[in-house]
């Protein structure tokens, strides 16, 4: 049947190749072409990084580097054993702790899917956006493979489906990756490699979130209905007889988001996502997440301005004609790290835009003239100006926001700073970070997932809100002239320590991105 299929893909695609029809987009590098029958049932070069190992801390980390190290049980040799469990079961979700739920019996059958380079045939500039994008990578992502194997060791493999429900609903649904063994297995078929692909989303039938034990989307709350009909946000879908398209309210909601950008261990929200957006007045506007996440960072920025949900026309087929709504598949987040170790500069460049247009920085200081050997209080105002959930999101233990200040003399020396990082790469002590404290349940700081019991605090800052930091700073005597001051708002995907810890060898320098920068000349009298 699929050989038939792409057949007729082939004769469609010769026929119309002449026709010369203009995306109206960023011209892309041209389709890896899949074969005509593809077979899965291989290993892609380098999607398969190795098991990680226990983690080691190094000796220049603070608590917070310390924390990434297996627990358990100690053995005689001092390896590390975690007590084997056995899965979690539930009768209304066969996949559990992942709420997924199947049409049909489950295990699926990986038949009954298309791989994402079938769909990019004809689907050329959207399967080219995705490929780069977190969702394309949400499998081989390498920190969240070392991770999981972490959280699986220490668990007895308990979270390995609650995993894996988001990282590769097909691979979970079809029973072709159950556990962490899986994951690092040469077994694994390949269309469970792509991640969160084509059909994770297009055969999505529905979200039964309000059936959560918090009454909200989660976990990967959806179900996946895979056949010949595709779900999107087209009423009159003609794909030529290659598949039947059907029009879908979850599609053009930020609920089809929620399903896994909101995650809750137990009773307990760790990734609250859809909940900050639902909260903000982007969701009173009708603002919702495809508007900034699935269109050009100007668009994004001009939604946020106006509070009007933006439009954009577009071809979803190289086949068809422009149309609206069109949503591009770049799937923009803030995860310039992996872009860039992926080889994507193009989404790390864009991904680096996105955040620099998120907030801005306002600086007050208590003088307008700065004196020698007295006190100078700075005030920096940190807004949420264009992000529709708070700063930072997502699973914000891990995220870095913070704040950089430098003061320096007429001659660039500096004599104050805040938010300066370490050699090791570690953001030096008492600076002001924008983040949550997450501890277990004896109290102690963690950055895994899986043992957080609750968060001491929760410094991000809400869509449109703010924070506001003040410094006090001591003006050296001997200081002519004029004083410079640099403030910058930074942000990082994750601590460097953690990378170290968990990928060793492997690891790579996390990037820095500078989101907003503010220079400030104040004159210096008396001495």
């Amino acid at each position: 049947m699929k050989m038939f299929r792409f057949l007729i893909v082939a004769i469609i695609l010769a026929t119309f190749t002449g026709w010369g029809i203009s995306a109206n987009l960023t011209e892309l590098p041209p389709l890896e072409a899949p074969s005509v029958n593809p077979s899965y049932k291989k290993t892609e070069p380098g999607t398969q990084p190795p098991p990680v190992q226990e983690a080691t801390p190094s000796k220049e980390t603070d608590e917070q580097e310390k924390e990434v190290k297996p627990e358990g049980e100690q053995g005689e040799a001092g390896e590390v054993k975690a007590e084997a469990q056995p899965q979690n079961t539930h009768p209304d979700y066969p996949f559990f702790p992942s709420l997924i739920r199947v049409d049909g019996q489950p295990p699926l059958s990986l038949d009954q899917f298309q791989g994402a380079p079938e769909c990019g045939v004809c689907h050329k500039q959207i399967y080219q956006q995705w490929k780069g994008s977190m969702h394309a990578a949400a499998f081989t992502d390498p920190i969240w493979r070392a991770m999981v194997a972490l959280g699986s060791e220490e668990t007895g493999g308990k979270i390995d489906t609650f995993c894996i429900g988001c990282h590769t609903p097909i691979g979970l649904a079809t029973g072709d990756v159950k556990d962490v063994t899986g994951i690092f297995s040469e077994d694994t078929d390949l269309v469970s490699t792509f991640g969160v692909q084509c059909d994770a989303c297009h055969v999505m039938s529905e979200s039964h979130g309000t059936e959560t034990p918090v009454g909200e989307p989660g976990n990967a709350s959806f179900t996946l209905s895979p056949g010949v009909i595709k779900r999107g946000p087209y009423e009159d879908c003609d794909a030529g007889g290659i598949h039947e398209g059907l029009w879908s309210s979850l599609h053009v909601s930020s609920k089809i988001c929620a399903n896994c950008h909101q995650s809750f261990h137990g009773n307990l929200p760790l990734e609250r996502t859809y909940d900050e957006w639902k909260q903000s007045v982007y969701a009173r506007k009708g603002i919702q997440c495809q508007h900034c996440h699935m269109m050009p960072v100007e668009k994004a920025v001009e939604a946020a301005r106006t509070l009007v949900p933006p439009e954009m026309w577009g071809p979803a087929s190289e086949l068809k004609p422009e149309r609206s709504p069109f949503f591009p598949h770049w799937f923009l987040g803030a995860n310039t790290a992996m872009a860039k170790e992926e080889g994507y500069q193009d989404h790390a460049r864009e991904i680096m835009h996105r955040l620099q247009t998120a907030a801005a920085l306002e600086v007050e200081v208590s003088d307008a003239v700065v004196t020698p050997g007295r006190l100078l209080r700075l005030k920096i105002k940190v807004k949420n100006v264009a992000a529709g959930h708070n700063l930072p999101t997502s699973l914000a233990e891990l995220r870095q926001m913070w704040l950089n200040i430098r003061v320096a003399d007429q001659d660039g020396r500096i004599f104050y700073h805040s938010g300066d990082l370490t050699e090791a790469g570690a953001i030096e002590r008492d600076s002001r970070i924008f983040d949550v404290y997450a501890v277990d349940e004896n109290g102690q700081h963690t950055l895994k997932p899986w043992k957080i019991d609750h968060f001491l605090w929760n410094r991000t800052i809400p869509p449109k809100g703010m924070a506001i930091e003040t410094y006090t700073i001591m003006i050296p005597r001997g200081i002519r002239k004029e004083v410079k001051f640099i403030v910058k708002l930074r942000y990082r995907s994750y601590p460097q320590s953690l990378v170290n810890q968990l990928l060793k060898d492997k690891a790579f320098t996390v990037p820095v991105i500078d989101m907003v920068e503010k220079r400030l000349v104040l004159p210096v009298v008396g001495d």
